[in-house]
Formats: C-alpha cells, sequence, structure tokens
C-alpha cells in the first residue's frame, strides 16, 4: 500500500512538474514574442540612413510626435535633422518604419525624378496583404484605421479602384469645366464681400475673416461633388458636415493615436471610437447629399459634376463618396488657410504700405477699369504681382506642413545608400518651403514679390509634389488669385488695434492643429471698404457675360 502511495504521489509531482513547465514555457514564448513585437519594423533599418536615437519599445519614435509637446510633426522632424546634421533619416513609427526628407533638393530629386516610384499609399500597419506571409499573427491582421474610413483618394493606396476614382476626379477639376464653376465662385464672393462688409460696420468693428473664405469655397466643392448650394441645405446640416469632414482630416496621416502605428494595441477590444461615430455621422450626410442629386436628376435637371461623371464611369456608391469627401476634406482648408494669411500678412504695417503697390499693379492691367478686373477675377491670371502673392503665402504659411507618406513600389538607388521598396517616405515640405537653399538667405522673410518672373512648375509644396500632387492643386491657385483680387478691390485692410488678436505670422508655428492640416490662429482685423456704394451694388447674379465683353 505505501508502494503504491508513493507512485501516486510522484504521479502527482510529475503532472505538476509538467504543468508548471508548461507555464513556464507560455511565459517565456510569450516574453519573447513581445520582445519581438516591440522592436519589430515592416521593413529592416536601412543601411547607410542615419537613424534618430531614443526609439522606445513599441512605439519608436511616436513620443514627441502627435502634438504631444505641442508642436506640429514637422518641427519635431526639423529638430531631428538638426541634430543628426542630415536631410535624410529614418525613424520607428511604431512598427512602421519610415524615411523622412527634409531638403528641397532630395525632395525634389525623389518627388519629381522618381515620381513613378512613389505614386502609393503605405498601407496603415495592420492591414493585411496578399503578399504577405501566411504565417500572420493576430496583431498582423487587427484592422488600422484607414479600414474603416473606406474609399479615400488621398489617403489610400493605389489601387486599381482609386486610379479609378482619382481619373473621374482629375477629370472634374480640370480647365475646360472651370467657365461652369465661374457662376459659382462669382456671386458667392459678392455675398462675402457685402457680409463683410455689414459685419465688420465698415472697419468699426474687428472681424475674423476665416469663416467666410471658407464659406465661399465650400459652396463651390459642394457643387463640384454633389450640384448642392448651401442654399438647398439647412445652416446645421452643412455646420454638421463640415465639422464630420473637419474631425476626420485631422486623424488623416496622424501620429497622436499610438494604435494607429502599434498593431498591438489593434488587437485590444475597444468600444465604438470617434473615427467611427465620425464616420458614420459622414456617411449619413453624403447619403442625403447623393440622394438629394438623386431627386433632382428624377425632376428632368441636368447636373454637371462629379457625381454624374462618376456615375458614367459607372462607380460604386463607396466610391463615388470617396472621391468626394476627398475634395471636401482638402479645399476648403486649403484655400480658406491660405486667404486668410495672405490678409493676415496685408494686415501688418509692412502689408499696409504693400496694398496701394498691389491695387495699382490690379487695376494698371485693365488701363484702370476696376469693373474689368473684378469681372474677371476668377477668369484669368493677368496680374503677375497677385500670383506672386498667393504663391508666397502658400509657401510661407503652407496648409499641409507635411505631405502624406508615400510608400516606394521598388528600390531607389539615392547617393550612397538604397531606398528599398516597401518602405515609406515622407516629405517635410513646410521646412523644404523655408530651405535657404533653395530660397536664399531670406526665405524665412515674406516677400510677395518673391516669385515675379519665376514660373517654376513646383515654386513650393503646399500641395505636395509628383504623382500624388493633390489634384485641386490648379483650381485652388485660381481660386485664391480671384478673391485675392476681389478682396483688394473691395477693402483696404488694417490690424485690430490695442486689444484685438494679433495675427500669427511665425511660419512654424501659426496653428494649433498639430496633424496634416494647419489650421491657423484666429485673429482681428478691420476691413474699411474702399467705395462703399460701389461695393453695396454689386450684381450677385451670374457676371459671365458682362465680363466676356470686357
Amino acid at each position: 500500500m505505501d508502494f503504491l502511495k508513493t507512485d501516486a504521489i510522484q504521479e502527482r509531482l510529475q503532472v505538476q512538474d509538467t504543468f508548471v513547465l508548461s507555464i513556464a514555457c507560455c511565459l517565456l514564448l510569450g516574453f519573447f514574442a513581445l520582445l519581438r513585437e516591440a522592436y519589430r519594423t515592416d521593413i529592416p533599418k536601412v543601411k547607410g540612413i542615419p537613424e534618430v536615437p531614443g526609439a522606445k519599445p513599441f512605439i519608436g519614435h511616436l513620443g514627441p510626435l502627435g502634438g504631444r509637446e505641442k508642436r506640429n510633426d514637422t518641427v519635431i522632424f526639423s529638430r531631428w535633422a538638426e541634430q543628426l546634421k542630415t536631410d535624410i533619416y529614418q525613424i520607428r513609427l511604431g512598427s512602421q518604419r519610415a524615411i523622412i526628407v527634409h531638403g528641397w533638393e532630395p525632395i525634389k530629386d525623389l518627388w519629381l525624378g522618381q515620381s513613378t516610384s512613389l505614386s502609393d499609399r503605405p498601407w496603415q500597419p495592420g492591414k493585411a496583404l496578399s503578399n504577405k506571409s501566411a504565417l500572420m499573427t493576430l496583431v498582423d491582421i487587427a484592422p488600422g484605421f484607414i479600414d474603416k474610413l473606406g474609399v479615400d483618394i488621398s489617403s489610400s493606396p493605389l489601387t486599381p479602384q482609386i486610379k479609378r476614382c482619382r481619373i473621374s476626379a482629375m477629370k472634374a477639376l480640370g480647365k475646360p469645366l472651370w467657365p461652369d464653376y465661374y457662376s459659382l465662385l462669382e456671386p458667392s464672393s459678392v455675398a462675402m464681400m457685402r457680409r463683410v462688409y455689414e459685419r465688420g460696420e465698415n472697419g468699426q468693428k474687428t472681424i475674423d475673416l476665416y469663416l467666410y473664405f471658407q464659406q465661399v469655397v465650400y459652396d463651390l466643392i459642394l457643387h463640384l461633388t454633389y450640384g448642392a448650394r448651401m442654399g438647398d441645405i439647412d445652416d446645421s446640416f452643412a455646420t454638421e458636415l463640415l465639422e464630420s469632414v473637419q474631425a476626420l482630416t485631422e486623424i488623416r496621416s496622424s501620429t497622436a493615436d499610438f494604435s494607429h502605428y502599434v498593431p498591438l494595441l489593434r488587437a485590444i477590444p475597444r468600444g465604438e471610437t470617434k473615427v467611427v461615430k465620425t464616420e458614420k455621422r459622414r456617411r449619413v450626410q453624403l447619403d442625403f447629399l447623393y440622394q438629394q442629386y438623386l431627386d433632382k436628376v428624377a425632376k428632368g435637371e441636368e447636373i454637371h459634376c462629379i457625381v454624374s461623371q462618376l456615375g458614367k464611369d459607372k462607380l460604386s456608391l463607396e466610391e463615388i463618396r470617396g472621391t468626394c469627401v476627398s475634395l471636401l476634406q482638402a479645399a476648403p482648408e486649403t484655400v480658406a488657410s491660405g486667404m486668410y494669411m495672405a490678409c493676415a500678412w496685408l494686415s501688418t504695417p509692412e502689408g499696409q504700405k504693400f496694398q496701394p503697390k498691389l491695387l495699382d499693379a490690379i487695376l494698371k492691367v485693365y488701363g484702370g477699369d476696376k469693373e474689368a478686373a473684378w469681372n474677371n477675377a476668377f477668369r484669368e491670371e493677368a496680374v503677375p504681382l497677385v500670383t506672386s502673392m498667393y504663391k508666397e503665402t502658400l509657401r510661407c504659411y503652407a496648409p499641409t506642413p507635411f505631405a502624406q507618406g508615400r510608400a516606394v513600389s521598388k528600390d531607389i538607388p539615392y547617393r550612397d545608400f538604397v531606398i528599398p521598396k516597401g518602405i515609406t517616405i515622407i516629405m517635410n515640405g513646410q521646412q523644404a518651403n523655408l530651405d535657404p537653399a533653395a530660397f536664399g538667405p531670406d526665405a524665412g522673410v515674406f516677400k510677395p514679390e518673391r516669385f515675379l518672373g519665376d514660373n517654376s512648375a513646383l515654386p513650393h509644396l503646399a500641395f505636395g509634389a509628383g504623382a500624388r500632387q493633390c489634384p485641386a492643386m490648379n483650381i485652388s491657385n485660381r481660386m485664391m488669385y480671384g478673391l485675392l483680387i476681389r478682396t483688394v478691390l473691395a477693402f483696404r485692410i488694417q490690424d485690430a488695434g490695442p486689444g484685438g488678436r494679433k495675427p500669427p505670422l511665425d511660419m512654424r508655428d501659426f496653428s494649433d492643429y498639430y496633424g496634416l492640416v494647419n489650421v491657423p490662429r484666429s485673429y482681428d482685423c478691420l476691413m474699411i471698404a474702399r467705395d462703399p456704394e460701389w461695393l453695396l451694388n454689386l450684381p450677385e447674379e451670374n457676371v459671365l457675360e458682362s465680363a466676356s465683353k470686357k
């Protein structure tokens, strides 16, 4: 009996030992799995390119990014470049290895010289790819935030679907269709000037111009996309749609949320996030606009817009949504921010001295005929000084401080290293726009005459560069040109004086937004009509015929 008891005890001890050993093995395997996850990247470290020191487990170099130091990522990128004394270096964004390109020369070499190799966008870490190994872990397939946003012609990789959507968008934004848009911009800008005059009490009351510029552009983009106008929808709907679009704009290429770059965090169940909630709300709003378009067509109205073009190309509703929302996201902020900062500089003492010169340059082109200058504002770019000024504004106060990352589609030999296929490459556009090697020792000075006689195809990087450059670049430039001419013809712009909010003129620190889009800090100014009677008697109707006769 004692012998049997001893065997039973030994058997239990063996079971316990096996159990303990199994637990220990599991813990050890888990430890090594976590260790691997803490330092693994989609692309190995690139030989020959310096890496920023101080990467942390799991998050890599994300720590100071995403506004966590109350500065835009481009400022942190510039700090690292200065620390390493180089214009190209590599970092770890969670599990994603990225190369940051800092100077004007290498950006031009790569984004233009290697344009076909940089036409793709990176898949967000966590997106399962068909060419990846079948040995995929939970964190490999945990969905990233891009999966929740649907089709996006700006942010999504260049799939055949995205190519179709971009082609349709480019058709709708092409110059042959611009005359159709003049009849929208002209009355909208007249109404805007009058509202500025009335609410600013002709310079007796300070005014913040941002919302006024934003509404003019938003009205045009609504028509471009869905054939709608601000008058077709109530103010609350327009405000809610704009808020939804802006909320999702903030997370495009944002480094604020670690889970966008750390796959392990996406494997942890979370409730419905702000991204998902906002996208659901935006989807309902866009479907309302689409239904409104269908109702108009059913009534026999002929509507020329991107939705009608996409319908002819037999794109799905999801593709239509994605194409339209990409334009709704980008254009209002780009043009509104550019105009806002142009007026910010014009309101300064230096800018006030420059205003008569700008006005004289406009009137000189049209033989002193103010009506002709006004009517042709959106129809041609005939005043070089105005063109130079909006280019300088976009150079100094770029609405997009760093362009969305590109995915390298094939190995690129450059200098004494090779940029490998599959890696993410990011342009530090704001720093390159202020590069003394490209713009001289006064690169940090706002000079409205800088681009006189300079017809370079790439005067600045506000719209990116190369194959995935913003498709709305040309029409955005024309909108800025036209709005700038009409603003200068209608008003003298002055600073708000003591007690008013001052314009944010620091080229590296003019926004409290820390993501892809720089929305300028608010400021106040005084708008004094040059000729109140003339301004108040301007026709709001389409001036197409009168302008063509000038």
